[in-house]
Parts: structure tokens; sequence; C-alpha cells
């Protein structure tokens, strides 16, 4: 797959979201547990119209569990936001084994997204294994002290990400570290090799430090090289197919560079098309989750003030997620509602269908350059 490297600026990300959650659990302070909680909700400071909206990872993987839909639940509320996110997951010798990376840090600083990192502390041996853990128990306690932190800090998620990890990446990790060490060691099951663990972290360190700069160095992609940049980058431009990969480097008034991805990009009628593609390979959309997803990753994208290739400047562009399934023609939004509503009845889609065209059919038509594109999978 070709890889188009451009770049962008974003002044502040607005956005107005549609698919929201028609109830939300409340917490309070004082009580809660991250464990305990559902995917997001509301975190009472015990103060008059005082409180959190949070959503929470069940691993520093983006492409697990759905995080940023948990985080788009959150995103039509009109206070600070904060997501919790385990700093590694390790689920057993023989399987997955993620960390935090900086395209996550990325993500959240321009969404002006509070993280609180996290560890994993306890966890069960999956039934009939010896190398793989089930269950995982956070640690409660620190999640808790950091809401506190956040809920009285006075500066941007940007200033409070920065800090946190400059100040506590390199103690929670070690934190994860003996944890999956305690329960390999109590659960007599197989995990990931500690001695990796910490060889990683050396790479994120500079003068013996955790340092940002070392951090996104070793964990972005080897692919995002500058000398390798160039190479990709000739001749593409104009050659451009829908299966081309976008690598975004974006940065905004308040300074520093960060690294986003986009599913495709591609040219249409002069105008660059920056697309996350989402496909039900057998009902007629895809769920919920998977469009909420898509929507996420183009709020920042929609927002971009100027996007660049090269010496080209000032590109026209707008944002799409395009929606494939066992579908009848195509449906562009946004639209009139009877549009809506005919598409709808040409598919026979059920009432929970059609409510959620109608409202993403709102949400195309309150943000700018952003379409959703609704089609059969083989058109």
């Amino acid at each position: 797959m070709a890889i188009l490297y451009l770049k962008g600026f974003i002044r502040d990300a607005t956005y107005t979201s549609h698919l929201n959650p028609e109830k939300f659990e409340e917490y309070d302070i004082t009580q809660f547990d991250v464990n305990q909680a559902q995917a997001s909700g509301l975190i009472d400071l015990e103060t008059s119209g005082n409180n959190l909206a949070f959503s929470k990872w069940v691993s520093p993987k983006r492409t697990r569990s759905y995080p940023f839909a948990r985080i788009y639940n959150t995103f039509h509320f009109n206070t600070k936001k904060v997501t919790i996110i385990p700093i590694i997951k390790d689920e057993g010798a023989d399987t997955n084994n993620d960390r935090i990376n900086f395209i996550t840090f990325s993500w959240m600083n321009l969404l002006n997204i509070y993280i609180i990192l996290a560890w994993y502390e306890d966890a069960e041996r999956k039934s009939g294994t010896t190398d793989r853990i089930t269950n995982q128990i956070l640690n409660a306690k620190s999640v808790r002290e950091k809401l506190l932190e956040v809920s009285q800090y006075r500066m941007t998620a940007l200033h409070w990400n920065t800090t946190h990890f400059e100040k506590d990446f390199e103690s929670i990790y070690l934190n994860a570290v003996d944890g999956y060490k305690k329960i390999s060691r109590e659960r007599n099951v197989a995990v990931h090799s500690p001695k990796n663990h910490l060889q990683t972290l050396e790479k994120f360190k500079a003068n013996g430090q955790f340092s940002l700069a070392s951090f996104k160095e070793a964990s972005l992609p080897s692919s995002y090289d500058a000398a390798h940049r160039e190479s990709l980058t000739t001749h593409v431009l104009e050659s451009l197919e829908e299966n081309s990969k976008g690598v975004f480097s974006i940065s905004n008034y308040l300074g520093g560079q960060y690294y986003l991805t986009a599913d495709e990009v591609y040219w249409e009628n002069d105008q660059l098309v920056i697309q996350e593609s989402k496909n039900s390979s057998k009902g007629k959309l895809p769920s919920e989750n998977d469009i909420k997803d898509g929507l996420f990753k183009l709020i920042l994208f929609a927002n971009m003030e100027e996007v660049a290739i090269d010496e080209r400047t000032n590109i026209q562009f707008t944002t799409r997620l395009k929606l494939t399934g066992n579908l009848i023609g195509s449906l562009f939004l946004p639209c009139a509602t009877k549009n809506v509503f005919n598409f709808c009845a040409e598919n026979r889609l059920t009432q929970t269908y059609q409510k959620r065209l109608i409202s993403l059919n709102q949400e195309a038509s309150e943000n700018n350059k952003l379409q959703i594109w609704i089609t059969g999978r083989h058109a």
C-alpha cells in the first residue's frame, strides 16, 4: 500500500455529536472504582455542577475494544474529559502484549482529552491454559488520585498529558511490569518477559530519564522515518489511489507535532478525500461502535485549517466516513431527510437503523467538512 505524508494545522477542535447514549452512569469520586465502572460515564466531584466525563480503555491498543467509541460517547458533555489508559496490556505469553504509543498521546492532546495512565495489578489465569490471563484488574487507588488531580488542574490537556508522562510514565510502567511478575507468580501462568518490557522502557529514555522525544521516536512505526518519507511521497501525489494510506504530521498553536493516520486518502474532483472505512461482513450496517470509532478519527481531520503535501499548500479537502454492508443502492450524507427515509424503506431497515441514520445525517449536516457515504459492499 502506498503511503502519503501530509502536514496539517489545527487551531481548535469543535464537533457536534448525535450518536450519544441516552443514559449515563454517574459515580461519586470518593467511591469510584475504574474496574467496576462502565466504559464511559460521569464522575460527580461533590460540588454543584462540577463533574468529569470519563472513558476507559481495556488495552492501550486503539484497535481493541473500541476506545475511541468510548471517548466519542463523552464528547457532547461540556465538561473536562478524561480517558484512563493501561500503560501495558499483557494477555499472557502466548498472545497479545500491547503498550501505549505516541500516536495515542497525539490524539488526546489535539482533542484536549486528559490522559490518566494506569496499570494492571491482578488477573486470573484463563481456564485450561498455562500462558493466558483474563479478568485483569487495574490499580483503582492510583486512578482515583489522578482523577482528583485532574479535577483541580487549570491548564490544558496538552500541559497535563505532557507533565503526567514526563513525571509519572516510568514509575507507572515499572508498576505494570511488577504487576505482571506478581500475576505470573501467584497465578502460575506464563507472561511476556519483564526483561523485554524493561529494554523497551530504556528506548523511551534520554540521559537516564523518560523523554517524550525518545518515546515519540521509539513508538512511531519505522515507516514514518523522514528519510523514507521523501521516497514514498515522490510520484504518489498525482497517481493517488483509493487504497493509499495517509500519515499526517499535525501541529497546533500550542506547539509540537503530532502524528495521526487515516485509512485512505485519494483525489476526487480535484479535492483530497480523507476517508475512514467501516464494513459489516454480514449485517446491513457496521456496528454502532464501529461507526463511532470512524467518526472520532475524523474529528481532527475535519478541523484542520490547512493541508499541505511537500511544497503544495492549501489543498482543498474533505473527510468522509464510508460505511458498507448488505445494502441496495447508496446514501450520501448530508442529504434531505426524505432521502434517508427512502433509503431505509428500500433496504427494509429497522427503526433502530433508521434512527441511527437520521442522527448521522444531523452529524454530517452540523459538522464542516464531514461526509458519510453508506453503500453496498460491492459498490
